[in-house]
């Protein structure tokens, strides 16, 4: 070999090398190829479990076991740790924390904040401190409609 082809190879070596150091993880939504690690966001100190809203999204994070991150000190999102969240969504097939409203149309009323959420959106069912009841009775006792926006 002469001396250019050395230094080709070299080079070759060095760009490899730079790549494989620079190189980026695969994107966080895919979690399968992180099995059953948690995303750990390491500024707000909470962990994620796959699946749910916020896994693999902060800016700073990384992943690990659950059991790492919480020997780490780290706290689950939410207050509840994977095993605790599968098992109540294994159990859910209301889409809103496994209660199911005793009247169609009824509001849900998150009883810490005193606010009411509307069929049929995101927060509708899911906060830990709340109870079913019609949109007339939430106004009656004081509640607010959330976002000020009345159901339809």
């Amino acid at each position: 070999m002469n001396a250019g082809s050395m230094r080709g190879i070299a080079r070759a070596a060095a760009v490899a090398a730079l790549a494989a150091s620079l190189a980026v993880a695969a994107p966080p939504a895919v979690a399968q190829a992180h099995g059953d690690s948690v995303w750990v966001n390491t500024r707000s100190g909470v962990y994620h479990c796959p699946g749910s809203h916020s896994y693999g999204t902060s800016s700073r994070g990384r992943y690990m076991s659950e059991a790492a991150a919480r020997g780490h000190g780290y706290q689950p999102a939410k207050g509840r740790g994977c095993a605790e969240r599968s098992a109540g969504a294994a159990h859910d097939t209301t889409g809103h924390g496994g209660r199911t409203p005793p009247h169609a149309g009824d509001v849900w009323v998150n009883t810490k904040t005193h606010v009411y959420h509307c069929p049929g959106t995101e927060k509708y069912g899911t906060s830990h401190e709340g109870a079913f009841m019609s949109e007339q009775a939430a106004l009656a006792a004081g509640n607010r409609p959330e976002h000020g926006r009345r159901c339809r």
